[in-house]
């Protein structure tokens, strides 16, 4: 009987031998070794569905908002950009990578769908894998069931752990991909969970393009003290939360002529109350469609931001297309 070793395993993509997208040799050999002692694998990859995202494959760079240090996302329309999700800052797709001047950098369209159906052409027949999405989501009771009659946890939820006596092994498909979640916390997000894993003394891996990158280090050497720092200089920089006020107003409605109006009304407003030091960014030609009704956000960042919502008050407070997160 093979049992597994209770370490940390970083899996380098560039030299490792690859199956299909993401589903590396070295994990198909995890699985079938954890089946054969009865116990569950657990598999992160934090795309649902077919995602945007792109990563150079020589190096793993994916290119980042000069304002937001967040990942920057695919888009093909109106024309082939890539589009922060936070500030709507627009840049060119790169012809080749700007880091390591390779050539493939193709984006990323496999989701959590298609990892499933490979890992069932990959794996012996008698493998039960469990998906779970937003698209499959469940009650924890249901869930804790469905667990215990599977092989293989499949899940996009990174941040959430999934706890169940079964699981023997911890898998992350790929470190880039959590890491291009449009989300300023994310390295937080990661950093957390991974360490409550490791707490655990199950075998971990991480298959990564990037085997050196300054926060797998920190999550190698377990240094929370050390990690702290790594965060507190980012968010520094970028004036985020704690160390600044970050705010999205968004503003939603079913006819797109009203959402223009108000925006148009709240930028106007904001653009006389701001200071000099206020990050100040919006939507103009990215418009989204939620469940019916059309969204445009504004973002601002600065150490106090109250002078701005208290003179905002009637424009968020009494307007029901209007909703304010303040962090």
């Amino acid at each position: 009987m093979y049992i597994l070793p209770s370490v940390l395993t970083i899996i380098p993509l560039q030299s490792a031998k690859i199956e299909a997208p993401y589903i590396s040799t070295e994990i198909l050999s995890v699985i079938e070794s954890v089946k054969q002692i009865g116990k569950k694998s657990l598999i992160f990859y934090s795309r649902r569905g077919n995602a945007r995202a792109w990563i150079c494959a020589d190096c793993g760079h994916y290119e980042k908002c000069p304002h937001c240090d967040i990942a920057f996302a695919y888009h093909t329309t109106p024309n082939k950009c890539l589009i922060c999700h936070q500030c709507s800052q627009v840049a060119p797709f790169p012809i080749v990578c700007p880091e390591c001047s390779g050539s493939r950098i193709n984006p990323v369209w496999v989701g959590i769908q298609q990892i499933e159906d490979n890992l069932i052409k990959h794996l012996t027949n008698d493998m039960v894998i469990l998906r779970i999405d937003s698209d499959t989501g469940k009650k924890a009771t249901v869930l804790y069931d469905k667990i215990n009659t599977s092989d293989i946890i499949i899940t996009t939820q990174i941040g959430n752990s999934i706890v169940h006596p079964g699981i023997w092994a911890v898998i992350w498909l790929s470190f880039e991909l959590n890491m291009s979640i449009p989300s300023y916390h994310i390295e937080e997000d990661i950093y957390n969970e991974i360490s409550y894993y490791k707490k655990q003394g199950l075998p971990l891996y991480i298959q990564t393009y990037t085997p050196d990158h300054p926060l797998l280090r920190e999550i190698i050497e377990g240094n929370t003290k050390s990690f702290l720092s790594y965060l507190s200089r980012e968010r520094i920089d970028f004036r985020y939360p704690p160390f600044a006020e970050l705010v999205t107003i968004r503003v939603h409605d079913e006819q797109q002529k009203k959402v223009e109006d108000i925006m148009r009304k709240l930028i106007n407003k904001i653009g006389l109350l701001k200071k000099s030091s206020t990050f100040f960014a919006f939507d103009t030609d990215i418009r989204e469609r939620c469940g019916g009704e059309w969204q445009q956000k504004i973002i601002l960042k600065d150490r106090d931001l109250s002078y701005i919502l208290t003179n905002l008050e009637v424009e968020i407070v009494r307007n029901r297309s209007v909703t304010l997160e303040w962090s």
